[in-house]
């Protein structure tokens, strides 16, 4: 073990009073040479002691330690062989935490959970009806963003009258420490575009799925606070990264496939033990279910090439949390680069909007909104700053994400009418 030079002299010391209590078990009898202090930082004990047929341990002699020599790097285990998940057969509502195929327990906080049938046709309508979907596909086959660029839509909704029109952006991440994806993000792109989702997942039963993770879990709360879409169709090698850590088991994101073009698995499952070595699975997504990543669930899109087949791999992203002061922060840092921009104000105003233990009013069919919130801009100068036609609120920059109030990333209070039910304010 690595120990320090006074941590091994009290090591040293136990073990000669163990030594001591073991020559007396064995009838006084000395071993030879009992215990060494090496070099490199490390205790080695080795020592059988010699005696005859009476003496309680066999005849066994050591000749000496050998000398340690400590490796100059320790070689981690970071391409293993692929392992089996646990396929469980779930029933809407149904939620189980992941498992390896032998038993073993996932050490990561991810599970799946068995979604209700309408909802997958429902959101799947509900991005072809707003326009995203058919952006995606042209984006990423005939006309791909720049890594680590964005890109903002105005689009439609296909729920209620058809005549509100709303706000989406598009980002194509950084193919992060040796990654290569084509992987573009679609996502709300302000405060009304993510209340029009939001009554989509309503219509879909999504609070089957919050019910399911907040009861499972033992969780007094939970909010949908940030949707968006997926979209590839090649990975040569995947992202491995972990969407939350340090939550106590209270942030989570939620994929649901909207369109899996083959039969391979799509989504790689790692964990890794505190010497580097990682251990892999593969999960095959399917219409029966979605997928949870919480705290410390190395997760990255599956090697794939959808081109071959002339399609592409569209999967629903939602982030939820238990909101508490705890976990305010967690939530907030997560990622700044798009709506709603970390900004904790609003986020906090979110607080147990969409399922509470023991209440079943709070709901995405029921839901009556945020808490109060005025958004305010965060820097000075924002009405001169954004352009005549507020031209930087649609470019990736400062101007959009701090400008809150002049770019109207957030609805004020007086028009978000606080307190009203969803379907009653905006119609649906």
């Amino acid at each position: 073990m690595p120990a320090s030079d006074g941590m091994k002299g009290s090591m040293y010391a136990i073990l000669l009073e163990l030594l001591d209590s073991a020559e007396e078990l064995n009838g006084n009898q000395e071993f030879d040479t009992p215990v060494f202090p090496s070099g490199n930082d490390y205790i080695i004990v080795a020592q059988m002691p010699t005696s005859d047929a009476d003496a309680l341990f066999p005849t066994h002699q050591v000749e000496g330690p050998s000398e340690y020599v400590e490796r100059e790097q320790y070689d981690k285990d970071y391409s293993p062989k692929v392992e089996e998940l646990a396929k469980p057969k779930l029933a809407p509502g149904e939620m189980k935490l992941y498992q390896w195929a032998n038993g073993d327990a996932y050490d990561g906080a991810s599970a799946v959970i068995g979604i209700p049938p309408q909802l997958i046709p429902t959101l799947t309508d509900y991005v072809k009806g707003l326009g995203i979907w058919d952006i995606m596909v042209d984006t990423i086959k005939n006309d791909p963003m720049p890594p680590d660029s964005v890109r903002f839509y105005n689009v439609t909704s296909p729920l209620g009258d058809g005549d509100r029109t709303f706000t989406w952006s598009a980002k194509r991440p950084d193919n992060f420490y040796g990654s290569d994806s084509d992987m573009h993000w679609f996502d709300v792109a302000d405060e009304a575009s993510h209340e029009d989702g939001l009554r989509a997942l309503a219509k879909g039963g999504f609070d089957e799925v919050l019910n399911a993770i907040g009861t499972f879990l033992g969780l007094d709360n939970l909010v949908s606070f940030s949707i968006g879409l997926l979209a590839v169709t090649k990975s040569e090698k995947g992202y491995i990264h972990v969407d939350f850590a340090g939550s106590g088991k209270k942030a989570f994101n939620f994929l649901i496939p909207l369109q899996s073009p083959s039969d391979h698995p799509e989504l790689t499952v790692i964990e890794e033990d505190d010497l580097g070595n990682r251990r892999r699975g593969q999960v095959k997504y399917a219409p029966e279910f979605g997928v949870l990543n919480g705290d410390d669930a190395m997760h990255a899109t599956n090697e794939c090439n959808h081109r071959t087949i002339d399609s592409v791999r569209i999967t629903v992203s939602i982030f939820l949390v238990q909101m508490e002061e705890a976990s305010l922060e967690q939530v907030a840092e997560h990622d700044k680069y798009y709506f709603p921009f970390g900004n904790m104000d609003w986020i906090w105003a979110q607080r147990g909007r969409h399922w509470q233990a023991g209440d079943s009013s709070v709901s995405l069919v029921n839901d009556k909104g945020r808490r109060p919130f005025e958004p305010k801009d965060e820097m000075d100068n924002c009405e001169e700053r954004v352009g005549e036609n507020k031209e930087k609120c649609f470019v990736h920059g400062n101007e959009r994400m701090l400008c809150y109030k002049t770019c109207g990333t957030f609805t004020p209070d007086d028009k978000y009418k606080l307190g009203e039910q969803r379907h009653k304010v905006v119609g649906w």
